[in-house]
């Protein structure tokens, strides 16, 4: 693990930690066996806020060969992701492209994404460096290249396919280290009118909802539009409108352009107003954020444990890599908790890193039921609410532990 000591937009070296959860392993780093928990590795995991530019990060930086070249997430197995993804190719085919356009995806996983636009006729290249999903993306049919995105990769894409008139890059750039490298990528790739764009987690979306699950080794960064907006300047880019969506918690989807090529919606003020009236770029916002983050967790804490001492019997519902921050942030083990119910039949069977909470099928938790199910996977609240309802009418209860715990 290196520790960064520079900001990684701005170079500065003010960068001041406000947030320690700990040592932790690696989110996605499910365990097969009980023999691999003696060689369990844990890196630290702790936030700070760079006095100059704004950007929030993490301090330590595990090398992304070992977070990314074999990968267990997979982009189709996610609910809601697919709706989600034809409604934003539809989105960008409207407004950007014409036939036989070139559009790249930047970390395309399995192809999920993509695959909308090659459907249609566009010429399409995924880019992604894991070995196990480059494969699922190959054999649905995606053209996808196995290797990290890179300025260098980017020059050697323009002289073999000509430059891209549509660049995408879906949750990815908070997991970049050298975001230079990944922006001169993409100014030297990007026609001379083309549009890139990003979905990322909204930094804004944790101050409302205590969502700190989702600050793990792979996020690197936690992102706003203001920082942002300094990045694209430095490489002669521009943000040229912004949305924000609730697929997975608040992202921000932002259009780039080359500097000039496209008219600035008036989105970006009203988004840079927004953070800067929710005081993003004061570090007293995050030390006061970090004080609500505490009270949640020994909440949370307060409440398992009273639970298992009235003989209650509770289970997670999900095991994402979000719900491993707060599993190991707060120690909820296996005397909380007896199980994870995962659909992804790639984790069952597993172990959830860390607090190595055993990973089953619906098939077994529904013989098996709990009093309460801890919901992990909050962001899919209502979709499993809907799934449930046998479940919630026997008298079963979830436990929501994101914006201020609730029982339902």
């Amino acid at each position: 693990m290196k520790y960064n000591i520079q900001c990684r937009i701005c170079g500065s070296r003010e960068l001041i930690k406000f947030l320690d959860l700990g040592s932790q392993p690696l989110a996605n780093s499910f365990l097969r066996t009980e023999k691999e928990f003696e060689t369990e590795e844990r890196y630290p995991l702790q936030v700070c806020f760079c006095n100059q530019c704004n950007l929030v990060q993490l301090s330590g930086v595990v090398s992304k060969e070992k977070l990314f070249s074999d990968y267990i997430y997979f982009s189709s197995g996610m609910p809601k992701l697919s709706n989600h993804f034809k409604a934003y190719a539809e989105d960008v085919m409207g407004r950007f492209l014409k036939p036989n356009d070139f559009v790249v995806e930047i970390a395309s996983n399995d192809g999920i994404l993509i695959k909308f636009f090659q459907d249609r006729g566009f010429r399409t290249l995924g880019i992604d460096p894991a070995v196990n999903v480059v494969k699922i993306a190959k054999e649905f049919g995606v053209r996808t290249l196995e290797n990290f995105f890179s300025e260098k990769l980017a020059k050697q894409i323009v002289i073999d396919e000509g430059k891209a008139n549509v660049i995408l890059a879906n949750n990815v750039v908070a997991h970049i280290d050298d975001h230079h490298d990944l922006f001169k990528g993409v100014k030297n790739l990007l026609a001379d009118d083309g549009v890139f764009v990003m979905e990322a987690p909204y930094l804004a979306d944790m101050f409302e909802n205590l969502t700190y699950d989702t600050i793990y080794h792979e996020h690197l960064s936690y992102l706003a539009l203001r920082p942002l907006k300094k990045l694209f300047e430095m490489h002669d880019l521009e943000a040229f409108d912004i949305e924000v969506n609730v697929v997975q918690g608040r992202s921000l989807r932002i259009f780039v352009g080359h500097k000039g090529k496209h008219k600035i919606t008036t989105n970006i003020n009203k988004y840079i107003e927004l953070e800067l009236s929710k005081r993003m770029d004061n570090l007293e916002t995050y030390q006061r954020l970090v004080s609500k983050i505490t009270e949640q967790k020994e909440q949370l804490i307060k409440l398992l444990t009273d639970l298992k001492q009235r003989g209650k019997k509770i289970a997670s519902y999900g095991a994402p890599a979000k719900g491993n921050t707060m599993l190991n942030y707060c120690n909820i083990g296996t005397d909380i908790l007896d199980y994870a119910l995962e659909d992804l039949q790639v984790k069952q069977n597993m172990f959830t890193p860390g607090m190595h909470i055993p990973i089953v099928s619906a098939l077994y938790a529904h013989s098996h039921e709990p009093d309460y199910y801890l919901m992990l996977a909050w962001n899919y609240e209502k979709q499993i609410l809907e799934k449930e309802q046998d479940f919630l009418k026997k008298g079963g209860k979830f436990i929501i532990p994101v914006k201020g715990i609730k029982i339902v």
